[in-house]
């Protein structure tokens, strides 16, 4: 998992050879998705923060069932976006290059849900400090350019094409949490 992390930190510095960190074979691919286990304990913070920081109480529904739909979201949220863009890969000329961009996004989503750790836990010992919270806004900025970089390292693409996926991958996050919030009844954001 470390090699595959200083993979993900060449490509987001613009080195290309990070590729070569990763796993790009197709059980690479499909290995890949156990990224998600390994971002589980920094999202669970994430919606430990929001449970006890963000949330608007009282709120009878919080428990088990909070954090269940917060899972169900933060997953599909991973999921979704990846699946429509490799169904889509053919027809927007990603075809070659759908692999390695998958591979990279999602060992890169484990890095940078890592990463923002310790902003998580500032906003639960600061009880959601402004500051903090800007502090918070300035890394999601930071991933999305991150990201966008990843993408375009690991599928050797423009910024106008990577920025298009990084795009997907917030929409579909946004649609994904509104959906969830509409099944379940409880708010996620």
């Amino acid at each position: 998992m470390l090699r595959y992390f200083t993979g993900i930190l060449r490509l987001m510095q613009g080195k290309r050879d990070g590729l070569q960190r990763l796993n790009l074979s197709a059980d690479g691919f499909w290995a890949s998705f156990g990224a998600i286990i390994v971002s589980l304990p920094p999202m669970a913070l994430s919606w430990v923060e929001f449970e006890t920081v963000e949330r608007q109480w009282p709120f009878i529904g919080s428990g088990v069932g909070a954090y269940a739909a917060h899972a169900l979201a933060d997953v599909t949220a991973w999921i979704l976006p990846l699946l429509i863009l490799i169904m889509a890969a053919r027809h927007i000329g990603l075809r070659r290059k759908i692999g390695p961009i998958v591979i990279a996004l999602n060992w890169s989503g484990a890095l940078l849900a890592w990463a923002l750790v310790p902003l998580w836990l500032l906003m639960l010992l600061t009880g959601g400090n402004m500051a903090v919270a800007f502090l918070l806004l300035l890394a999601g900025v930071a991933t999305l350019v991150l990201t966008t970089r990843v993408v375009v390292f690991a599928g050797d693409c423009d910024y106008l094409v990577a920025g298009a996926i990084t795009a997907l991958l917030v929409v579909c996050s946004i649609l994904t949490y509104a959906a969830v919030m509409d099944v379940t009844g409880i708010k996620l954001m």
